[in-house]
């Protein structure tokens, strides 16, 4: 329903379509696209939001965390992508940590920061029993 008010060129009710959607059954899938028309017109504010109550939705979603870090890092905000990627790995309970560790230490090693990269290795192998972590 809301692809069909965008090929009409009613954001405002494409965005009330996905407010409710949201609302009443929150959905990943839904959240993603919601965040793809939004970055589309490059409107970061709302796609912080969108990201912001996927999270509040789905704290376990090691998707979201990483997207969400990455869009902070693609407009320089390396000091949020970083707050995110602490606030993802301290999460209780994750679907995916290996993907969230790998990305938040990939995130230090492309920032040029290996010492942050050893020290975020380190405390994953004091998480993790996990034999990947050792190769």
């Amino acid at each position: 329903a809301a692809s069909l008010e965008v090929r009409s060129k009613d954001l405002k009710a494409a965005r009330a379509v996905y407010g409710r959607a949201i609302g009443t059954v929150p959905r990943d899938k839904v959240f993603r696209s919601y965040v793809e028309l939004e970055l589309q017109l490059g409107n970061v504010d709302r796609v912080r939001t969108i990201y912001e109550k996927m999270l509040e939705c789905f704290p376990a979603n090691c998707r979201a965390w990483t997207s969400f870090a990455e869009l902070e890092q693609s407009l320089g905000e390396l000091d949020r992508a970083r707050a995110l990627f602490e606030l993802g790995v301290e999460q209780p309970l994750l679907d995916m940590p290996e993907v969230l560790w790998k990305a938040y230490i990939d995130f230090e090693i492309a920032e040029g920061d290996n010492d942050r990269a050893r020290a975020l290795y380190e405390r994953l192998l004091e998480r993790t029993s996990h034999v990947k972590v050792f190769i």
